[in-house]
């Protein structure tokens, strides 16, 4: 299953942190993130090769937003790629604006199921989609879990507690976020890494988004099962973020 995991206000020095598995065709090309310029905002994000959209990213208003599928939705004749609203939600200046253009669009154009996230530490916002009905969910604060499979708030995930603990140096809440991703279903019951077959865990991401500057943007991407394939960081990217600026 694809799984997305945010912690807002745990971290005083990294206010928005994700760790995220990607499942999808194994045939599917993607790119590592890089720069993405919309028409307001400049964003880092992975690329999907085929469709051209995303499942998550940052923009220079340190805003992060990222997308899950929904399984059980049904499909639609003539429905648009989902992974142009992460770039539609990153493109704006704020988390109200960013639900805002998404309502929007979801009224002019035809969507299957998804569940969109978008956070910038202060303010986040989870917007669910069932194909027909969409309903706007405000988090206060601390862990959002969302899957492909799963709805906000049914999946629970032993070990996230630990890694949501005050005063954790960064490299060690990375380390328990990314143990998260490497379950096989050992300890949830569900398979968070999706091993062999056709389809399945594509590549991995941690990331932190600094709360001063973001030229200290951590953007930690696996292109391939994170089992197999070493994070690189593409945080050093955060300064093409900043170059009209």
């Amino acid at each position: 299953m694809c799984l997305l995991i945010l912690l807002t206000g745990v971290d005083a020095d990294f206010p928005v942190l994700v760790a995220s598995n990607r499942d999808e065709e194994r045939s599917r090309r993607t790119s590592p993130p890089g720069l993405f310029v919309g028409s307001r905002r400049r964003m880092l994000s992975p690329r999907d090769a085929r469709a051209g959209g995303t499942w998550l990213g940052v923009s220079d208003h340190k805003l992060f937003a990222a997308l899950t599928n929904v399984t059980k939705a049904p499909k639609r004749a003539g429905a648009r790629s989902r992974g142009t609203l992460p770039h539609l939600a990153l493109d704006q200046d704020d988390v109200a604006s960013a639900v805002a253009a998404v309502r929007d669009e979801v009224t002019r154009a035809v969507f299957d199921g998804f569940q969109l996230v978008v956070s910038d530490g202060a303010d986040t916002r989870v917007l669910v989609f069932d194909a027909k009905d969409l309903a706007e969910h405000r988090i206060a604060g601390g862990a959002v879990v969302l899957s492909n499979e799963h709805r906000l708030g049914e999946l629970t995930l032993p070990g996230l507690d630990a890694a949501c603990v005050r005063g954790l140096a960064l490299e060690r809440r990375f380390e328990l976020l990314s143990s998260l991703l490497l379950d096989q279903g050992e300890r949830s019951g569900h398979r968070v890494l999706k091993k062999g077959g056709e389809y399945g865990t594509v590549s991995s991401t941690l990331l932190a988004i600094p709360a001063g500057d973001l030229r200290g943007l951590r953007f930690c991407y696996a292109a391939g099962p994170p089992d197999e394939t070493p994070y690189r960081d593409y945080g050093n990217l955060a300064r093409r973020l900043l170059d009209d600026q």
